[in-house]
């Protein structure tokens, strides 16, 4: 199905391009007796014109304009204006083209719609650059071998030298995949990019990586003191070429592409140069063309040079006395005088006529690449155009179209079957052009690098599928994969499953669609003809259909009457078509008829199968948070609630309109949730682009019902479910839950399962250094960091490929298997004493610090200006470095990996970002918010800490001079704590005040607290869903873990909910058990560009702003996780810490892909027994945890007691 409907789509603009090639050729034949040659200067257009704003730039789709060249030919042909009326009708019939466009082989560039290319900075020469690669691959498709060579000796004055490297930047954006250039900067000897073979003695493909690498080195070239050498140059220059050709029997030409002043070191030098061409080139029986390019300053006398570098091109071997004696002729090449750096397409950019060749009448499509008008990624249909006449044919240019990407392969980018499969798309040669590793394409915006399929699914035994992918017209083939989805033998199958790749080549396209299953898996069920009882269902379209209250979230319109259906790309049949619409108010009448008509007697608009169930399973849910929002005394701390299917389909509260791109499933509470199925998974903090500054969002698998069982992390998740937490709230649990954590020299902190802070001191100390965002644990504790490598077990650093930038990403990966305490191993060390415990259930550790001393011994090196690691040959398990990446090397000429030691697993796709909705001001003018903190009412520090748009104002703006008399007030008035800051969002106020022990218990039950509003949800949920029986959310792992059920009473749950009322925040009744996930994958950090620092302190990040902005830790490695269970206090460590560091068991098993296959199956259990080892947690009243403090500088100031899983 897929394979029909991209076939049907590529058909569709097939026929657009070959309507346009037949206009073009038409027209032609009439300019031949009448010239059409008027004209409409792109760059002369008035702005007024441009009445519509898209692509990034302002447009008209009421005509096309032109790009000319300077030196254009008077009468050139220019059918711009006649073609306007067909491409707007091709617009009309097909909404999703984007660019049309026709270039004449005089260099006319006619586009549609028109723009002023006011992306570039200068319109004047756009067309020196614009669809320059596509032009040549289509009116010169045949393959073209090329040795680019540039002059940077010591005869080249500055100006001669920047224009050199513009002509050799030209030359290397002019070719296309199906090339194969070489590059070499000559001066006394000849220097090339790289140093390996591959560069040095052959050529390469000319992929958008290898046309990157060597213009780089063109950048990089610097005028050397020293004679140029000629000869040198050319022999050098023949061995490659001879090397290349040689592979196919000197059956194709070749050009060496000469770039220099012409300057001879003495009168004999040009003879030598003339006879090392005629001898090497009769080698190769006269196959090599030679063009140059005579570099040259204006009112500077270069007779004589000009004339050697033509007698060179024309390879003119008499009038320097050489013998010629091969009877095959030579192939005149071109010399041409260059002194500007404009219009160069004009000149250099028609090297390619010496080698005379044939288009061919065939479509070609190029990979894609980013377009500079609006950085979207896209891709081109292109055609030569000809005049035929007397059976002889004159090219007059090339039609061309560029298509979304998005468009192109929506059916891929969102394919869902529930981690079940999933499909890629290939080219005939193995590029790939979508695979699960790649992000959406309308959220990508850096060229990517045109990768080999192998490396995406890099198992053992895929080479030969591979081969038969690209050779076969369809087919099918099975590959034995272990629990790594590594490939195994057969004889040791029985604990493996299989995946099944089927394959089909889309007809008259060089695209293959690949479907790979993995067929062992059980089959799942969807849920089915669910009434929605719901008639007040709510679009999340607030602006086009108004509530009667509304009111500002903080930054977002919003209503607290109800929650809101948001429908993303993905639920929809034709996901480009739905993004690329308007969506009006009548289009969202239409989804909410059809959402709530229960006698499916309304046609479907568009919508998946699937979608209209989902929505209707999710309507009981609405009610709690209603409920929840206004008894709960959370409500000050928690932000709002969602819920997402895999469908698409997702509810927020409060209610509130969201951004059409918006993914949840790409999001990385989504994703993260899946990669640990029955848990409670936090992510780091990252900036809330709703207005709520730094938050922390957790989240939680629902998985579909079943009658009497519990749930396997193997079964299918239904929905997922999270809520936004500030992050002071997370402080505020950790002051609150440990006493010592107030004390001066201790820290207390949460951290992820890579290493990534959830909370720290620095987090909210307004003197602190840096962002909050993406801070690891090697950034803020480098001591502890530095002493639990050493604990073998408990964290490794893993590698992981991210070919999109050619990156080896190097991160942490911390076992969440722990039991016990962890504590110093290192003996001697006394100025930092911690101790780490896992929190059970989540994907979290917590730590305290005890820091005694000021000098710190050890450091975790980390780059100040970007992520590279500070040494890319060495990593040891032991040493302590920050989160970093290295280059990853490829063979530029086979695509494989340069390095073998560099064989790693993929890195997992970048989460996306969320992006503010700009909602009309008419809108929102007169808007209350939603929720009114009242910070001025909150006196205490304890009281407005975490509370939603508040902050505790300490620090005066310089950072330093403390307020007197600190207060309460509005996150715009001292945001971070410092008055007047500058707020990420840029509406700060300045000057104006507006109106003992480590208990994990305690901060896991208000982590829990939260998670329990969650918890109900799911109840809510999936009791809707499955109404006939009660449902557990949880299930039991295969082993000696001890179980518990969750149960199903909301009216025992909810004083878990109100940690603040002096009741447990736990109780007996109430505990549960979240599956274990024992099949990790290796996932990536990603880079950050966070613009955005602290005010106060004003110092650089102590590391790298690492991972995608914002987001950074929530992709994250997978450690085994064990059940969550509240259990007796088993480690009472001395004043010193543990005495006995705890037995860790083996780290989980990797997998060497970046998605999970399906872990395996665990024992289900359908009765209920109470644990004996069971402990409550009482309220404060009943139990104080104890602090000691020590008069001795090196301990330990708190005794640690630790509630822990009893594993036997």
């Amino acid at each position: 199905q897929i394979t029909k409907r991209l076939q049907s789509r590529l058909r569709s603009y097939l026929q657009v391009l070959r309507t346009n090639k037949i206009t073009v050729e038409n027209l032609y034949k009439f300019h031949v007796k009448q010239p059409i040659t008027r004209k409409h200067d792109c760059c002369g257009i008035q702005m007024k014109e441009f009445n519509e704003n898209e692509y990034g730039c302002r447009i008209s789709r009421h005509t096309s304009c032109d790009l000319i060249p300077p030196s254009t030919p008077k009468g050139s042909f220019n059918p711009g204006r006649n073609l306007t009326e067909v491409w707007r009708s091709n617009v009309q019939y097909f909404s999703t083209l984007k660019w049309q466009y026709f270039i004449s082989a005089e260099g006319i560039h006619s586009e549609y719609p028109a723009n002023g290319f006011r992306w570039s900075q200068d319109c004047h020469n756009v067309h020196d650059t614009r669809h320059r690669d596509v032009f040549l691959s289509t009116i010169q498709p045949q393959r073209k071998n090329v040795v680019i060579m540039m002059d940077h000796g010591n005869s080249m004055s500055k100006n001669q030298l920047h224009t050199a490297k513009a002509i050799a930047k030209h030359l290397l954006g002019s070719f296309s995949k199906n090339d194969r250039i070489g590059m070499i900067g000559l001066s006394s000897k000849p220097t090339y990019p790289r140093s390996d073979a591959c560069l040095t003695n052959s050529l390469v493909p000319a992929t958008f990586e290898t046309r990157s690498f060597f213009s780089k080195f063109v950048d990089d070239l610097s005028k050397v003191n020293s004679t140029t050498n000629h000869s040198l140059g050319f022999e050098t220059a023949f061995k490659m070429v001879q090397n290349a050709l040689r592979e196919n029997g000197y059956t194709e030409h070749a050009m060496i592409l000469y770039i220099s002043r012409g300057l001879l070191s003495s009168l004999t030098q040009a003879g030598e140069v003339m006879k090392i061409i005629s001898i090497q080139n009769a080698r190769t029986g006269n196959k090599v063309i030679i063009n140059t390019y005579a570099v040259i300053d204006d009112g500077k006398p270069i007779m004589y040079e000009k004339t050697f570098l033509q007698n060179v091109a024309y390879q003119n071997y008499p009038v320097y006395n050489v013998n010629y004696t091969l009877r095959i002729p030579v192939i005149r090449g071109m010399m041409m005088a260059i002194n500007s750096t404009t219009d160069l397409s004009s000149s250099v950019g028609r090297f390619y006529l010496p080698l005379n060749n044939t288009s061919d009448e065939s479509p070609v499509f190029s990979l894609p690449y980013i377009d500079e008008a609006d950085r979207s990624l896209v891709l081109t249909l292109s055609q030569p155009c000809f005049h035929k006449y007397k059976e002889k044919s004159k090219l007059i240019g090339m039609v061309g179209v560029d298509l979304h990407v998005e468009d192109i392969v929506q059916d891929v980018t969102y394919y869902n079957q529930d981690g079940q499969s999933y499909s890629f798309i290939v080219t005939v040669d193995g590029f790939t052009i979508m695979h699960p590793s790649f992000s959406r394409p309308i959220r990508t915006n850096i060229q990517p690098m045109h990768t080999d399929i192998r490396h995406f699914e890099n198992v053992n035994g895929f080479e030969l599928i591979r081969r038969s992918i690209l050779s076969l017209e369809e087919g099918e083939s099975t590959l034995l994969l272990d629990s790594n989805n590594s490939s195994v033998s057969p004889e040791h199958s029985t604990p493996h499953f299989y995946a099944k790749y089927m394959w089909r080549k889309v007809d008259n396209a060089p695209y293959i669609v690949v479907l790979k299953v993995l067929i062992e898996i059980k089959k799942t069920r969807e849920i089915r003809n669910i009434v929605s009882n719901q008639p007040d269902l709510v679009y999340h379209r607030l602006d086009l259909l108004p509530r009667d209250k509304m009111c500002l979230h903080l930054k977002q319109l919003s209503t607290l009457d109800t929650s809101t259906i948001f429908l993303s790309a993905n639920s929809f049949e034709n996901p480009f078509e739905h993004l690329s619409e308007e969506e009006t108010k009548r289009i969202v009448q239409i989804y909410l008829t059809y959402l709530k008509d229960d006698t499916m007697m309304i046609s479907n608009p568009g919508l998946k199968d699937k979608v209209r169930n989902d929505v209707a399973a999710s309507t009981r849910i609405n009610e709690e948070w209603i409920r929840r929002y206004k008894a709960s005394t959370l409500k000050d701390y928690i932000i709002r609630r969602y819920v997402a299917t895999p469908s698409g389909v997702s509810r927020m509260y409060p209610g509130t309109q969201l951004g059409k791109s918006f993914d949840p499933t790409k999001r990385s509470w989504f994703s993260r949730a899946l990669e640990f199925p029955g848990h409670v998974t936090l992510t780091a903090p990252y900036l809330d682009v709703g207005g709520a500054g730094y938050i922390v969002t957790i989240s939680h698998t629902i998985f579909e019902g079943k009658p009497a069982a519990l749930h396997s992390p193997a079964d299918r998740v239904a929905a997922v479910m999270g809520m936004d937490i500030t992050m002071g709230y997370f402080h505020k649990l950790l002051l609150e839950s440990i006493k010592g954590c107030n004390q001066p020299t201790v820290r207390c902190f949460l951290m992820d399962d890579k290493g990534y802070l959830i909370a720290h001191p620095a987090f909210i100390d307004p003197n602190g250094k840096g962002p909050v965002e993406q801070q690891h644990i090697t950034h803020k504790e480098p001591l502890v960091a530095n002493d639990i490598l050493n604990h073998r077990g408990f964290v490794q650093k893993k590698l992981c490929n991210r070919y999109n930038d050619r990156t080896v990403q190097r991160y942490y990966k911390f076992n969440t298997s722990l039991e016990g305490i962890l504590t110093n191993l290192v003996h001697g060390e006394h100025c930092a004493r911690y101790q780490i415990t896992y929190i059970p259930g989540t994907n979290a550790f917590l730590g305290i610090v005890n820091h005694t001393c000021e000098t710190a011994t050890a450091f975790c090196p980390c780059s100040m200006v970007d992520r590279l690691c500070l040494n890319c040959h060495r990593m040891e398990q032991s040493e302590c470095e920050c989160p970093c990446e290295c280059p990853l090397e490829m063979d530029l000429c086979t695509g494989e990996l340069l390095d073998e030691e560099d064989l790693n697993a993929s890195c997992d796709r970048n989460p996306e970002e969320e992006h503010i909705v700009m909602v009309n001001a008419s809108l929102t003018s007169k808007l209350q918010q939603c929720y009114q903190p009242n910070c001025e009412e909150r006196k205490t520090k304890n009281d407005c800490m975490g509370v939603i748009d508040c902050e505790w104002c300490q620090v005066q703006l310089d950072g330093k001079t403390t307020i007197n008399k600190p207060y309460c007030a509005n996150q715009r008035v001292c945001f971070g704590g410092v008055v007047g800051a500058h707020t990420p969002y840029g509406d700060e106020i300045a000057g104006m005040y507006l109106l003992k022990s480590t208990p994990v218990g305690p901060v896991a039950g208000g982590i829990m607290g939260c998670f329990l509003i969650l918890a109900l949800g799911v109840y809510c949920y999936r009791h809707h869903v499955h109404r006939n029986t009660h449902q557990y959310i949880s299930s039991m792992p295969d082993g000696n873990n001890r179980m518990s059920h969750y149960y199903n009473e909301p009216e025992d749950i909810e004083p878990a909910d109100e940690p603040s009322s002096g009741k447990p925040l736990l109780q007996c009744h109430t505990n549960f058990v979240l599956a274990s996930f024992e099949n990790p994958a290796s996932i990536s950090p990603y880079r950050v560009n966070t613009s955005y620092r602290r005010p106060a302190g004003g110092d650089s990040d102590h590391g790298y702003s690492t991972m995608t902005p914002h987001e950074d830790s929530e992709h994250a490695s997978l450690p085994c996780l064990e059940p969550l269970l509240i259990g007796r206090d088993r480690y009472k460590p001395t004043i010193h810490g543990v005495s006995k560091t705890p037995i860790l068991p083996p780290p989980p098993s990797i997998s060497r892909r970046s998605r999970s296959p399906t872990p395996p199956q665990t024992r289900l259990s359908t009765t209920y027994s109470t644990i004996p080892e069971q402990t409550c947690l009482p309220s404060d009243s009943s139990v104080t945890p104890t602090t000691t403090i020590l008069d001795t500088p090196h301990n330990v100031i708190a005794n640690v007691q630790v509630h822990m899983v009893d594993s036997h």
